[in-house]
């Protein structure tokens, strides 16, 4: 170092004050930098989501009102099947198969409950339901069962045409008095009442 003028002395002083203040920099505000832009951001998401949930508080008085007032207008409770227990229940729904039936046209053959094993928080009553009858007759009553109340849903939906019946050359008057079609499905409906566990 002895061969350095001071010029050059001092200007590789200086140089070496600038490399060590760079690396210094680099090493310490660098990353405290990133740091804050990162907590910056954080910190922006989180006040977005305060303010979402604020927003939802405020109007949660309001949306209760609303649900009482609707429940009020419109209740659930003509939805579901009004018997208290299941067996009631898949009674009245027979009962009013047999009455929707006679309305719409038809001839009901059997009737059977049946158990229905689904993942539903409410009681399933199900019956199984074999009748006879024509494609007007039926379109009226799977119209009537399914848009009316309470709600009640059709499933496994068969519909065959009678085997019995013959071709129109070769049929009496009797034979003219079956249905043509053969129907067969599941109708089910549900109990307000929750499911057992």
């Amino acid at each position: 170092m002895s061969g350095l003028s001071a010029r050059q002395s001092r200007a590789l002083a200086i140089g070496l004050l600038i490399l060590v203040l760079l690396i210094l920099i680099r090493v310490l505000l660098v990353p405290l930098w990133t740091s804050w832009r990162d907590y910056g951001s954080q910190i922006d998401a989180l006040e977005n989501r305060l303010a979402v949930y604020e927003r939802a508080v405020s109007g949660l008085e309001s949306s209760r009102e609303r649900l009482a007032h609707l429940k009020a207008a419109r209740p659930a409770t003509d939805w579901y099947l009004n018997e208290t227990t299941p067996a009631l229940s898949a009674a009245g729904l027979q009962q009013l198969l047999h009455r929707q039936v006679s309305a719409n046209g038809g001839q009901v053959i059997s009737t059977q409950i049946i158990d229905r094993d689904e993942e539903s928080p409410l009681e399933p009553v199900a019956i199984q339901v074999h009748l006879r009858g024509e494609l007007v007759d039926l379109v009226g009553l799977l119209y009537t069962l399914e848009s009316g109340r309470p709600v009640l849903f059709v499933d496994n939906l068969r519909i065959l045409a009678n085997p019995r019946r013959q071709p129109s050359t070769q049929r009496t008057n009797a034979q003219r008095q079956l249905p043509a079609l053969d129907i067969r499905f599941d109708l089910i409906g549900y109990t307000g009442q929750e499911r057992a566990q």
